[in-house]
């Protein structure tokens, strides 16, 4: 086992960079960092001793993730935590002052993503057939939502509840045609919405 506290880095303020170092956890990582926090290309399977707060971005990609617990509670910056093995966002940080990235793990669910994201929300290549109850998970994305390379199939209009989403970008083009078409009108664009896929023949795709 290999932690940060091995590497006895001093921690002074600024940036904090433990990327490359086959570390298999985060013990002994400064509580809180003010710039970014880089774990980038490690053994971690979890984000245990990591800083509770980080005011730049928090990076964890190409590690071996089956969790977030232990993480961040808030990121000022962007939170990426692609190329792992999450199955589920479980521990992730509830505010996001950037971009939220969780493409490339194995998510069936949105459930626990932050209800706050600052950017854009990204999280294709991953495992979700649905998209249900999403608006209850998250409150606002100022960003794209992008869901590319899921086998989606069901429960999407509660995209058009999420406040400050841009764009939607899912694999089935007539079912994102009808949701861009109506972002930004709320509960009015989400029935207008709903009657489009019915008429088109989504009825799957046409609930919450």
């Amino acid at each position: 086992m290999k932690s940060v506290a091995d590497l006895g880095v001093d921690y002074k303020g600024g940036h904090f960079d433990c990327a490359t170092n086959k570390l298999t956890s985060l013990t002994g990582a400064p509580s809180h960092v003010g710039g970014d926090f880089n774990c980038t290309f490690n053994r971690l399977t979890s984000l245990a001793g990591a800083p509770s707060h980080v005011g730049g971005d928090f990076d964890c990609t190409f590690n071996r993730l089956t969790s977030l617990e232990g993480g961040p509670s808030h990121v000022g910056g962007n939170f990426n935590c692609t190329y792992s093995k999450l199955t589920s966002l479980e521990g992730a940080p509830s505010h996001v002052g950037g971009g939220f990235y969780c493409s490339y793990n194995q998510l069936t669910s949105l459930a626990d993503a932050p209800s706050h994201v600052g950017g854009g929300f990204y999280c294709s290549h991953n495992e979700l057939t649905s998209l249900k109850d999403v608006h209850k998970h998250i409150t606002e994305i100022k960003g794209e939502f992008y869901a590319s390379d899921n086998p989606i199939k069901s429960h999407v209009l509660g995209l058009l509840l999420i406040k400050g989403v841009t764009e939607v970008r899912l694999d089935n083009r007539r079912v994102t045609e009808i949701l861009n078409r109506h972002l930004g009108n709320g509960r009015v664009g989400m029935l207008m919405a709903q009657e489009e896929l019915i008429e088109a023949g989504l009825e799957e795709f046409a609930q919450l």
